[in-house]
């Protein structure tokens, strides 16, 4: 069952935010507020639109949900959820965190 919740960027700084149950914006996808009522989830959608002096662009995303957890489903999602870096250290532009930096030879 698809599961639909809005996010958008803040004006503030354009961080990447999510839409809570109390309709207040976080920026922990955990503490979004997921629907599975597409018909909910457009009302919702047409609220936050009206948030446009907070946030902008707001829009509904498609996740999944494991037990509690809310995982993002498309790729373009996991990278605003996490940010770059992990999505990078898992296709290996990026060392994982606690290697060892390489080190340039001198001679």
């Amino acid at each position: 069952m698809a599961h639909w919740i809005v996010t958008a960027n803040r004006l503030s700084d354009g961080a990447v935010v999510y839409l809570r149950g109390d309709r207040g914006w976080t920026g922990d996808l955990q503490q979004a507020r997921a629907l599975d009522d597409t018909q909910a989830a457009d009302d919702l959608l047409a609220w936050a639109k009206g948030q446009e002096a907070v946030i902008c662009d707001p829009y509904l995303c498609e996740v999944g949900l494991e037990g509690a957890r809310l995982l993002p489903l498309s790729a373009r999602e996991r990278i605003r959820a996490e940010g770059p870096r992990p999505t990078l250290q898992r296709l290996g532009y990026l060392p994982q965190r606690g290697a060892e930096p390489a080190r340039a030879a001198v001679g």
